[in-house]
């Protein structure tokens, strides 16, 4: 026999092989997971854009998953979103059947080293994220808090700024504009989720709120908000304005107009790197390796479903901006290991 055909007859065992793991691997993930019941693991009480997104995802993830398992919500609010990401990292099955929809960033808690953190935000295993969500902070339009410079100059009656906890987006626009330009805040700390913030908005508990662009043009009360002009967007977070916020600056707009000092400009980045999270789905650091692939697929294939999108578009859950499991991947290993000049400046900009 001639070494090519030597070659081409490895060639063929080689492939061969490959076909035969790979048929395996598939019968042995169907085998898994037909007959399981899936949870996906949501950070927020029911109502606001991270349930609808995990919801919208149980009504289609399944049918892309070998075995075709049922999926279940399962909301877990608290503690900043604390709760249901330790839980995830911890306590929760390492088998593939516990999906968790963390905070966009919940990482800062980690690099802040907050000590009830109990996980490495980038040895979670990444399935993907649907959107880019960078944020806006908005007040009541009856309020004294018109303008970022109203925020700076009412200093004995700051504004009360309402926050679920140390991830979120309020609370990370409020410290660094304290930082930035020298805004003044009350920071209301504790509510389980947006709704409830939504709620002390109206009621007049707090007079302003910082949150994800998207939801802010898709859902209730907003929706209705924006018509009656009951609210005043200040700021948003993203490089360049949103077209539906032409008339609102930037942080960079605004950190440049204040002269802010550089080192703090580039600390801002890092921590409104949360935007390029926007709600992402992950498993823990323990699902094997085959599983996670699988699972990664699932997700990318029912976020091309056309349903799903029209159902997205229905709900105004748009634009869909997705982002690959290995690109979240990456960005959550970069975010999680940062040298000790960031780390310093993000415990001095978020006060920890």
């Amino acid at each position: 026999m001639t070494k090519r055909a030597i070659y081409q007859s490895i060639l063929v065992l080689l492939l061969a092989g490959f076909l035969l793991m790979s048929f395996v691997g598939q019968a042995a993930a169907k085998d898994f997971y037909e007959g399981k019941t899936i949870r996906i693991l949501v950070c927020c009480s029911p109502g606001g854009f991270y349930d609808r997104w995990s919801r919208l995802f149980a009504r289609y993830l399944g049918k892309y998953i070998p075995g075709e398992p049922d999926i279940i919500v399962q909301n877990m609010p608290g503690a900043g979103g604390l709760i249901v990401t330790n839980y995830a990292y911890k306590v929760a099955k390492q088998d593939g059947t516990a999906i968790v929809a963390p905070l966009g960033g919940q990482y800062l808690d980690q690099v802040a080293g907050r000590k009830e953190v109990l996980f490495d935000f980038g040895k979670f295993q990444w399935l993907g994220t649907q959107e880019v969500a960078h944020s806006v902070l908005f007040c009541r339009k009856d309020s004294k808090f018109q303008s970022v410079e109203d925020l700076i100059k009412n200093k004995k009656e700051p504004a009360k700024l309402g926050n679920t906890g140390t991830s979120g987006s309020s609370y990370f626009i409020g410290k660094v504009l304290e930082k930035a330009v020298g805004a003044n805040f009350n920071f209301v700390m504790g509510y389980p989720g947006g709704s409830e913030i939504d709620l002390a908005v109206e009621r007049g508990e707090v007079a302003c709120r910082g949150m994800t662009i998207p939801p802010h043009f898709g859902r209730e009360p907003y929706l209705t908000w924006h018509k009656t002009n009951f609210i005043t967007q200040l700021i948003q977070t993203g490089s360049e304005r949103d077209s539906r916020m032409k008339d609102v600056p930037t942080l960079g707009e605004v950190m440049e107009k204040y002269k802010t000092p550089q080192e703090i400009r580039s600390i801002a980045k890092v921590i409104f790197a949360s935007g390029d999270f926007g709600r992402p789905l992950g498993v823990g650091p323990g699902v094997p390796a085959d599983r996670v692939k699988l699972l990664r697929t699932a997700y990318a294939k029912a976020l091309a479903d056309p349903q799903l999108l029209a159902e997205a578009e229905k709900g105004r859950m748009t634009p869909v901006i997705p982002a690959s499991g290995e690109k979240v991947q990456k960005l959550a290993e970069f975010v999680s290991n940062q040298p000790k000049e960031v780390v310093d400046g993000v415990k001095a900009i978020l006060g920890r």
